[in-house]
């Protein structure tokens, strides 16, 4: 059946669920390894996918074929720094080009941008589409694991809006554009904020470390011990992912806490003045 192309629309949020959670599951039984952990919380995806709509409305379209969403990408800017947060076409509409044109728009989304980045799953596919764009491939790891022997350092606390001046500053450290209202759309949707006071901060939602950023690699260090500390209270297996070879800090940190290293999460893409991008853990839906 012929596919159309449109700009997203706040009917199209559950669909775009929906057809993301068919992607991964496909992409997972392709790899055979299926996902261990439980469906992810459509409130949560829907407080994600509404942000990036309403901030992004030019970034965010949808493949249509005989009246049902087929496909979805959203990419995003901020202070002029591009980044893809959702790409992924339902199963029975891969192979067709879907694919190729949602990414072409999206991308048509950040012309003009100073730096372009994309955190990318393990499909060859989509490894191979991003590339095709001009970005540099960074092999990455994932690290996995209930951490041991982790103390909280007595600095780090508990965080909140009153920090979004701090995750700011170190963002334009790290990445050169801050996050801004990303941050407080995560805790909305349930993350918590870990504090080192003036030095760095992480954004973990159970047993998921999702965001870690510092003005040094100790402040960084600090602040993922904090973290892999909460998680290890609970006696969760943290996990964390799109460690790179600028990552070595926090390789170190989970290498200590004796968490596992596996080298099939993905890479990540990157292109043009991203700043250092590090000490740095990217947010996969922020990144």
């Amino acid at each position: 059946m012929p596919v159309t192309y449109r700009p997203m629309r706040e009917a199209d949020l559950l669909a775009v669920h929906e057809v993301n959670l068919r992607a991964f599951a496909d992409l997972d039984r392709r790899r055979g390894t299926p996902y261990p952990g439980a469906a992810p919380d459509p409130a949560v995806a829907l407080l994600r996918l509404r942000r990036l709509l309403e901030a992004d409305p030019g970034g965010a379209w949808v493949a249509e074929r005989d009246g049902a969403v087929a496909g979805v990408a959203l990419a995003l800017v901020r202070e002029g720094l591009w980044g893809l947060s959702l790409m992924c076409v339902d199963p029975d509409a891969q192979g067709t080009g879907t694919g190729r044109e949602l990414l072409a728009r999206a991308h048509e989304y950040g012309n003009g941008a100073r730096g372009h980045v994309i955190l990318s799953s393990s499909d060859p596919r989509a490894m191979r589409a991003y590339a095709r764009l001009g970005l540099e491939l960074h092999p990455a790891v994932a690290a996995t694991g209930v951490p041991q022997g982790v103390t909280a350092p007595a600095e780090v606390r508990d965080g909140g809006p009153g920090d979004l001046a701090l995750t700011e500053a170190v963002d334009r450290a790290v990445r050169g554009a801050a996050h801004g209202a990303d941050i407080l759309s995560m805790l909305q949707g349930g993350h918590e904020m870990l504090v080192a006071p003036e030095r760095g901060y992480a954004m973990l939602r159970g047993r998921q470390i999702r965001l870690v950023g510092a003005f040094d690699d100790d402040g960084a260090r600090t602040v993922l011990r904090g973290a892999l500390a909460r998680v290890a209270e609970r006696g969760e297996s943290a996990h964390l992912e799109f460690l790179t070879v600028r990552q070595q800090w926090a390789i170190d940190v989970c290498v200590e806490a004796r968490l596992d290293l596996q080298a099939d999460c993905g890479c990540v893409f990157t292109r043009g003045d991203v700043g250092p991008f590090t000490p740095y853990i990217p947010s996969g839906a922020y990144l």
